[in-house]
Parts: structure tokens; C-alpha cells; sequence
């Protein structure tokens, strides 16, 4: 039963999409992916299979790799660290260029067709996010002594990166809002 809550609780909000390098990630943000995450290859940092769990309590992770042996293997390890995700399982003849296999590969229309459904919730579902534009700026997180402050965020949550963007990305897939954020650097 409790499942099923949490369940329902992650439909109303938007995916997070999961990709192995920068190509796939900007293509997914392109074609209108919000929230994609890197995994950065075969040999996942721990920092962002940490982060990953801690995004799959708040939201589905939809697995976006390449059509080869190192994209199974990566899906098969993040569903063993992380849990069952939901899979777009990219077709190898829609992936395969100049001799290459991948997501990075792919022409957008069938990279569009294979994520129609994914992209399509995302479009409809009645998410308020949980940061408004000023927040972070409000709140000393960039400009002078800004890295020191999401330093502690990027410690908690095992954030992966450290930029101001990034940070903010993060803080949006987790669902972090501002009160959070005040009580995390308050309380470091």
C-alpha cells in the first residue's frame, strides 16, 4: 500500500532522464527533457548513483542509454544500486552513425518518437516547482562566499556538480525548496 502512494505521488511530477555523456543530455534537453542527469559512462561515480537514489524517492528515473553492451551493463547496475526504473530502450538501427552506437547518434525525430510518451507527461502533468527564479540568489548561494554555501548543499545531497546551474537542477529534481534550503546552510 505504501508503494502505491509514492507511486502516485512521483506521476504528478516530471521525469528525471538518465544519460551516459553531455551529447545525450544536450539532445534530451533539445528536445524538451527538463531534468537529465549524466551518468558519465560505464564507470558511474558514487556521488551520482547517491544522488540518483536520493532523486528516485521523489521522482521516476527513466533510463535513456545506448543500445549496446556498455548501456545494459550501466542500466543493469543503476537498477541494482537505485531500483526499478522505467526504461526507453532506443531501437539499435535508429542509433548506429559512422560507425557508432548511441543515444548521441540518433536523428531527434526518432529520438522524439522513442521519448513521445515520456516528453508528452511531462508537458501535462500540474507540477509547481519547488524553487522560484531569485531563490538562490536570495539566499547567498552565488556571487562571493556562494560556493562555500552550495558546497554544503552539494555535500547533503550528494550532488554531482558544483556550478550554480547544476546545484539548481539538483535542488529542482529533489524538490528541495527554499525553507530546506535555509534550514541545510543554517544548520552546517
Amino acid at each position: 500500500m505504501e508503494s502505491t502512494k509514492i507511486d502516485d505521488f512521483k506521476s504528478h511530477r516530471r521525469y528525471v532522464y538518465v544519460v551516459e555523456g553531455m551529447t545525450d543530455e544536450e539532445k534530451l534537453k533539445r528536445i524538451g527533457c527538463l531534468f537529465v542527469i549524466k551518468t558519465g559512462g560505464r564507470f558511474i561515480r558514487p556521488e551520482i548513483i547517491n544522488f540518483l537514489k536520493l532523486v528516485h524517492q521523489v521522482r521516476e528515473l527513466v533510463l535513456v542509454l545506448d543500445p549496446d553492451g556498455p548501456g545494459r551493463d550501466i542500466k543493469a547496475h543503476i537498477e541494482r544500486q537505485v531500483g526499478p526504473c522505467l526504461h526507453a530502450d532506443a531501437d539499435i538501427n535508429d542509433a548506429r552513425a559512422k560507425g557508432k552506437v548511441g543515444i548521441a547518434q540518433m536523428q531527434i525525430e526518432p529520438l522524439k518518437n522513442l521519448l513521445r510518451s515520456f516528453i508528452t507527461h511531462d508537458l501535462y502533468v500540474d507540477e509547481n516547482l519547488s524553487l522560484e527564479d531569485d531563490d538562490l540568489f536570495d539566499l547567498g548561494l552565488s556571487g562571493p562566499g556562494g560556493k562555500q554555501k552550495r558546497m554544503i548543499l552539494v555535500n547533503k545531497y550528494h550532488i554531482p556538480y558544483t556550478s550554480l546551474k547544476n546545484v539548481e537542477d539538483a535542488l529542482l529534481m529533489l524538490c528541495i525548496n527554499k525553507e530546506q534550503i535555509i534550514k541545510d546552510i543554517q544548520n552546517d
